[in-house]
């Protein structure tokens, strides 16, 4: 669910197919948002995911709900906790002006071998919640985030960018969804490993809020796992201001993690 969603009406509680996920994994794999706060039953969370026939369900809900946890087990699911990703947002105005970097950059878009190439420099050896599941310890994280950003360069609500210095080279990469007339929300944002620790990613989320502005959004948005902490002081430099707490937890049916530990089918890229 996007950040937009939660701030929207309160949507129906179901398990949505993730076709995408299911194709990369070579398991059926589905999403559950018990977010924005609803109020939800444990016993009706459980029958929906068990009824679903789904092999792998990702759940995220509030992490104010701590005993939620020790809740998730049942006689046909085993779950445990994946990450927890926490949401920050900033006045368009605000970030606009942020930058005092002074490192000059510019944004522009990207073609798919472009996004590729960054893609695959920036977020080497990065780890998400796909990680913490030993069914799919063959995912590679770098393939999913360059096939991510190939869907969201064919997609009508999402712009991707590259941030360019002065002599043409590119630099960093930030994906953005541009469908929220409100806000512009960062997806995917990071600067290649010999240009960090010069400013230059902050510089290239100033020019996001330029970009928002310019399109007369109030606010941008951004998220992250906790673990992040350096991103996260870089985001609080800047203006950002925390939201939203979500843990994800990965539900997986009992005979699916006993039959696909060490199976060959699990695939080798998200």
């Amino acid at each position: 669910m996007s950040y937009r969603a939660y701030l929207a009406d309160a949507a129906e509680i179901c398990v949505r197919i993730s076709d995408e996920e299911s194709r990369a994994f070579g398991l059926t794999v589905g999403r559950l948002d018990l977010w924005p706060p609803v109020s939800f039953n444990v016993d009706h969370v459980f029958s929906l995911i068990e009824d679903s026939g789904l092999d792998l369900v990702i759940l995220r809900v509030g992490a104010d709900n701590v005993d939620f946890a020790s809740q998730l087990h049942t006689e046909k699911l085993i779950s445990w906790q994946a990450d927890t990703l926490l949401y920050f947002e900033i006045d368009s105005v605000s970030l606009a002006s942020a930058d005092t970097s002074n490192v000059p950059m510019r944004l522009s878009e990207c073609d798919e071998l472009e996004t590729d190439s960054l893609v695959q420099s920036i977020f080497e050896g990065y780890r998400n919640h796909y990680s913490a599941n030993p069914l799919l310890e063959r995912v590679s994280v770098v393939a999913g985030y360059q096939d991510w950003v190939r869907r969201a360069l064919a997609s009508t609500d999402r712009k991707v960018f590259k941030a360019l210095t002065p002599d043409g080279s590119a630099i960093g990469l930030c994906v953005v969804d541009m469908a929220s007339p409100a806000s512009d929300e960062v997806l995917l944002a990071g600067i290649i490993p010999e240009e960090r620790g010069r400013g230059a990613y902050q510089t290239m989320l100033s020019l996001t809020g330029r970009e928002a502005l310019a399109l007369g959004k109030s606010s941008v948005v951004i998220s992250t796992q906790a673990a992040n902490v350096n991103v996260m002081r870089a985001w609080c430099r800047l203006g950002f201001l925390p939201q939203v707490a979500l843990n994800t937890f990965h539900v997986v049916r009992r005979d699916t993690f006993q039959a696909s530990l060490g199976d060959a089918k699990v695939a080798p890229s998200v």
